[in-house]
């Protein structure tokens, strides 16, 4: 069966700081990585528990621009040697391009100098 996704997953590296709840309701930050990204979320490396369903806030360490996110997805059976879960999430409200990865290009054009008549 063939996955269809709303946008296309990049394989960016942008380093975010993580906000939220564990599951017996103690608070957390946790600073991490994105593994992937996409228009609509992205996949992280993450060392609290969270659960399915779960809102947290995550910020772009680049820009410092936070977004709450719901948990799609947690896969902790891979990494649980070093206590981190792959853990997928998706932006509660899509306002623009929160990864700054998305947006085209700005084409730069030379100026032209004044015409003298």
């Amino acid at each position: 069966m063939q996955e269809r996704r709303r946008s296309k997953r990049l394989p960016f590296t942008i380093p975010v700081k993580v906000y939220g709840r564990t599951p017996r309701n103690q608070p957390f930050r946790d600073v991490t990585a994105t593994m992937l990204v996409s228009r609509d979320g992205g996949l992280l490396d993450l060392s609290p528990r969270v659960k399915l369903g779960q809102k947290i806030l995550v910020v772009n360490s680049f820009t410092e621009e936070e977004r709450e996110c719901t948990v799609v997805y947690v896969d902790d059976a891979e990494k649980k040697m070093r206590g981190k879960k792959r853990v997928a999430v998706e932006f509660s409200k899509s306002d623009g391009d929160f990864w700054h990865v998305y947006t085209p290009p700005v084409q730069l054009k030379p100026i032209q100098p004044p015409v003298k008549n």
